[in-house]
């Protein structure tokens, strides 16, 4: 049950199993954030709707890694920019740091990410305590 999708179902692999390590030898995205949310007890992932459908994989190689309780789930809309391409920090989109030292909050920040993403209408400051109530369904 993803908190934002709705109910999900999808084949665990039908491609096979995903890699572990790219051609390169470094670890992959996928074997990586799962590793971290269990080293780190995360029980809540919240990520772009790009990457839902990489979830039932991942859900199964944590479980394969000892995790016995599949985090949650919540798969935003992409933010993107007027041209409609995704905000990447790979393309050199501003950063939540830079944006940080510039002086805005994190509750700006916050309903900034939110409006833009269409969980509330127009942005306002938002706590980060406040934040499971964007997901409620």
């Amino acid at each position: 049950m993803d908190a934002l999708v709705g109910p999900c179902a999808d084949e665990v692999a039908p491609g096979g199993d995903f890699p572990i390590r790219d051609r390169d030898g470094q670890w992959t995205y996928g074997f990586s954030v799962v590793v971290d949310d269990l080293g780190q007890d995360v029980d809540l992932v919240i990520r772009g709707r790009d990457l839902l459908h990489a979830t039932a994989a991942q859900i199964r190689l944590g479980r394969l890694l000892g995790r016995k309780v599949p985090a949650r789930f919540a798969h935003h809309p992409l933010v993107r920019r007027p041209d409609g391409r995704k905000l990447s920090k790979a393309d050199g989109d501003t950063s939540v740091r830079e944006l940080r030292t510039a002086g805005r909050t994190a509750a700006e920040l916050i309903g900034a990410a939110a409006a833009a993403v269409g969980s509330i209408d127009t942005p306002r400051p938002i706590d980060a305590h406040d934040v499971a109530g964007l997901f409620a369904r």
